[in-house]
């Protein structure tokens, strides 16, 4: 590998890490609008959605981010933290405990959002 492209790689390798620290940061804030909420029927806001779209394709305008990527991966991105928020709530309205090994959840929090938000464990069937 040439040493450009090893420094290169590198640097990705720094920027990736920092992305998941502020993107853990936005986790948390999400999980603060959740306690606010307090309603998994609430988690999503078409409105908001559209509005942060508006502000990061400006954004991104302004930085010379393409819009083909950062329109998906911010929607992709408030879906799963959606996700996420209706997860927190429902799993404080019933406490349920996460099954280890379960690979279908919404963001990495061990529930099926959309099961829970129905009364059924993920995976579990009911």
């Amino acid at each position: 590998m040439s040493g450009d492209l090893k420094r290169l790689r590198d640097r990705i390798d720094r920027l990736d890490r920092a992305l998941v620290r502020r993107l853990a940061e936005r986790q948390r804030l999400v999980e603060a609008v959740a306690r606010i909420k307090a309603d998994p029927l609430r988690a999503r806001d078409p409105r908001r959605v559209e509005d942060v779209i508006a502000n990061i394709l400006r954004s991104a305008a302004e930085q010379g981010l393409s819009p083909d990527i950062a329109e998906p991966v911010w929607r992709l991105l408030m879906d799963r933290c959606a996700d996420h928020e209706t997860a927190i709530l429902v799993s404080a309205g019933e406490s349920p405990q996460p099954e280890p090994d379960h690979d279908g959840a919404c963001c990495g929090c061990k529930f099926d959002a959309v099961a829970l938000a129905q009364g059924a464990r993920a995976g579990g069937g009911g």
